[in-house]
């Protein structure tokens, strides 16, 4: 079955999101996080805003289609098999080893006093009292994703493996089908908008991802595919009126008690924001980035231990810049590129090239160049 290139631009550059995104918490107005700035700025606000709703269930969304294509060429054992070399090996080794700096710079900026390294980690790792670890306790910090994403995988895989072998049944055709046509998939919106009432361990909630993650492998099914550039034009052009409303009202209702009348407005208009967002990405990506190119292969190996890496060197960074006298302009700039640099650095120059710590970034085997 030939590679769906689209997906891997879209994972790529949904990863490269994240160097601009992480470095704009420091310096936002909407939540606490590991680093923040003295001065904090609007302009970067509206840019998380604007990036945060959709980038997370993109990465889910395209997973899930991932996992369609997987598991044409792979039985369920070499698939299992490497969920645990590609996810949970990873997800170990950067909640050991990579993650805990973050929680050192947060007590830190906090102007707490955590000693020495070693002595900051005897208590960061029994300390489970926030699973944000904005405030120095242990936590996966962004890892989150990966723990996510190695649990959906298996949790799928029964329902995965069965609807790709009775794809062509009359009950499975018949649901598809229905999927297919335009109303009823963007009226998927009526149950992701419920889901959001479930528990969110961390404010990250997995009946939600997981809800997308499925859909992510469904429109790759077949019968299914053709409804993304049916949708993708009219989910577009509803976009421009939605996303508008939808972040003035965030800006002019900010601190709103949660369950209120206009919090439950603001989740409704966020969801739909979502999905159309993903209709529109997913569609057009389909449709434009099909292609294949020279750095692509290095880029998708690159991009797993990159993102492994990127938060922690934003952190590192952002602790000693944000005591710095320069301006936010400079701060951001210095951050933003510094840390893009260091964690290519760091792939390129360390964990591409050493066989334990390609198995520890979850690289297949391969040649070491």
């Amino acid at each position: 079955m030939q590679r769906r290139h689209d997906i891997d631009w879209l994972r790529n550059m949904g990863i490269l999101l994240l160097f601009p995104f992480h470095t704009a918490r420091i310096f936002d107005v909407w939540d606490p996080f590991y680093v923040k700035n003295d001065v904090e700025s609007w302009a970067l606000s509206g840019f998380i805003a604007l990036t945060s709703y959709w980038f997370m269930p993109l990465l889910f969304w395209l997973a899930g289609s991932a996992s369609w294509y997987a598991l044409q060429r792979r039985s369920d054992k070499p698939y299992i098999k490497e969920r645990f070399s590609r996810l949970l090996i990873p997800l170990i080794a950067g909640t050991l080893l990579v993650v805990p700096p973050q929680g050192y710079f947060a007590l830190k900026t906090l102007g707490g006093e955590p000693g020495n390294y070693l002595d900051f980690l005897l208590d960061y790792f029994p300390d489970f009292s926030d699973l944000s670890g904005y405030f120095g306790s242990f936590t996966p910090a962004h890892l989150w994703f990966i723990l996510y994403l190695f649990a959906f995988s298996l949790i799928a895989l029964p329902l995965f493996r069965w609807l790709a072998q009775h794809q062509d049944s009359a009950s499975v055709r018949n649901v598809t089908r229905l999927l297919s046509r335009s109303p009823l998939f963007i009226a998927l919106i009526v149950p992701l908008t419920a889901l959001q009432a479930l528990p969110a361990p961390g404010g990250q909630n997995p009946f939600y991802y997981f809800f997308i993650y499925v859909t992510g492998f469904l429109v790759c099914m077949p019968t299914v595919a053709d409804v993304l550039a049916k949708c993708r034009l009219p989910a577009l052009l509803t976009l421009l009126i939605t996303v508008p409303v939808w972040l003035w009202m965030m800006f002019r209702f900010h601190g709103v008690a949660d369950f209120s009348a206009i919090d439950i407005l603001l989740t409704l208009l966020r969801t739909i924001n979502v999905w159309l967002t993903l209709i529109v990405i997913a569609g057009y990506g389909s449709k434009l980035l099909n292609f294949r190119h020279p750095w692509l292969n290095y880029a998708n190996e690159a991009a797993f231990p990159i993102y492994i890496l990127h938060q922690t060197v934003i952190v590192a960074i952002g602790y000693y810049v944000v005591q710095s006298d320069w301006n936010l302009f400079a701060k951001f700039m210095v951050i933003l590129i510094g840390s893009f640099a260091v964690s290519c650095m760091l792939y390129d120059g360390l964990i591409r090239r050493i066989a334990v710590l390609r198995w520890l970034f979850g690289i297949k085997r391969g040649t070491q160049k």
